[in-house]
């Protein structure tokens, strides 16, 4: 089967990780990104096109909508996800001679890999089309599907003129799912890069300082303030070293986790991230908070697995995190369970698994 996946860019090189898994199971598969992500990843064909996160650019638009239209969500309450359409005349005006500047080079891609009706099956990443306002999906007789991720579908919304035309729909965020409940659940994609440690993890032994490692990128988003004072309150009864690993190049902060005994992730609604798949893969136990119906959702579709974190809660921080440390003779075990839930669930051919699964029963219908 011949595969074309779209993506505005490779985030996180993910979906050059399921072509690649694709292209193991014999299938002709191409990624054509539209711009390079800040990160390098390996990439297909990247149109690096213009005009699409510059600077000025976003200050332009900022001006021309007055405020700001991408508001997240508040994913917790009931509601539907939100159609993009251009904030005013003037942002149409702005998208549309965006698009029709791109169009030599889009033309050029469709070119060097054959035109769109060449391919079996078409995955546009995050609901995209070459551009804003969808021309080419509008036209193809290729079967579409779409996989969002990322904040896409909260802040910009879905575009109308690509999912009605998606067979399938899927998603690596449980609360896309509450806005757009069409939409299928898939685990995160995740592989240990090639420069991550190897450890064999060992709990602490009595007497020993208990290395918690706590990762944050935003702080106030991942409630760094409250979980480290809480973990200073606990000092007085627990030797508690706390490893804060920040600003750090990822080489470096893999090879610091690889030392804690426990990791922390994060509080607040955002559940766990690549954080704490890192952790588990290490065989680390891992705390996070989790929504009680993310810790439902989970369940369901692990086949009823129970997930291997430990829940801990804004509200009652300082007795969750007593709680966990007063687990210790568990922690083995835990974290041993956890690397090979991660395994299980979160490997790329697991992933890739469900939705072409799902792609062949929904065309077979």
């Amino acid at each position: 089967m011949r595969i074309l996946h779209l993506a505005v860019e490779n985030f996180a090189g993910i979906p050059m990780r399921l072509v690649h898994e694709e292209r193991r199971r014999g299938h002709e598969s191409r990624l054509v990104t539209l711009l390079s992500p800040m990160q390098k990843y390996e990439e297909d064909i990247a149109l690096q096109l213009p005009a699409l996160n510059l600077v000025q650019m976003k200050q332009l638009r900022r001006l021309v909508r007055g405020t700001p239209t991408e508001q997240i969500v508040n994913t917790r309450h009931a509601g539907t996800a939100k159609l993009w359409q251009p904030a005013n005349m003037l942002d149409n005006l702005l998208f549309r001679v965006r698009d029709a500047a791109w169009q030599p080079a889009i033309r050029r891609a469709l070119k060097e890999i054959g035109g769109l009706e060449s391919f079996d099956l078409i995955i546009a990443d995050g609901g995209h089309d070459f551009t804003r306002f969808p021309r080419l999906f509008a036209k193809t007789s290729v079967p579409i599907a779409t996989v969002y991720y990322g904040s896409d579908m909260r802040t910009r919304g879905i575009i109308a003129g690509v999912q009605e035309k998606a067979c399938c729909t899927f998603t690596f965020e449980h609360d896309h799912t509450l806005l757009f409940p069409e939409a299928e659940f898939l685990f995160y994609p995740y592989e240990a890069p090639n420069y991550a440690p190897f450890v064999q993890y060992q709990a602490p032994i009595i007497g020993e300082s208990i290395r918690i490692g706590h990762a944050p990128t935003n702080r106030a988003a991942k409630g760094t303030e409250q979980i480290l004072g809480s973990l200073e309150r606990l000092k007085k009864d627990f030797p508690i070293e706390i490893v804060l690993i920040e600003k750090m190049p990822h080489p470096e902060a893999l090879r610091t986790k690889a030392q804690c005994h426990l990791f922390i992730d994060q509080i607040g609604e955002l559940g766990y991230g690549v954080n704490s798949l890192e952790s588990l893969s290490m065989g680390i136990p891992t705390a996070v908070e989790l929504m009680p119906d993310f810790e439902c959702f989970l369940e369901n579709h692990s086949g009823g697995e129970v997930h291997p974190f430990y829940t801990i809660r804004r509200a009652r921080l300082d007795e969750d995190i007593r709680v966990v440390l007063s687990d210790i003779q568990q922690w083995q075990n835990r974290g041993r369970k956890g690397k090979e839930w991660v395994k299980r669930h979160h490997a790329t051919e697991a992933v890739v698994d469900t939705y072409l699964e799902c792609i062949r029963d929904t065309l077979a219908l």
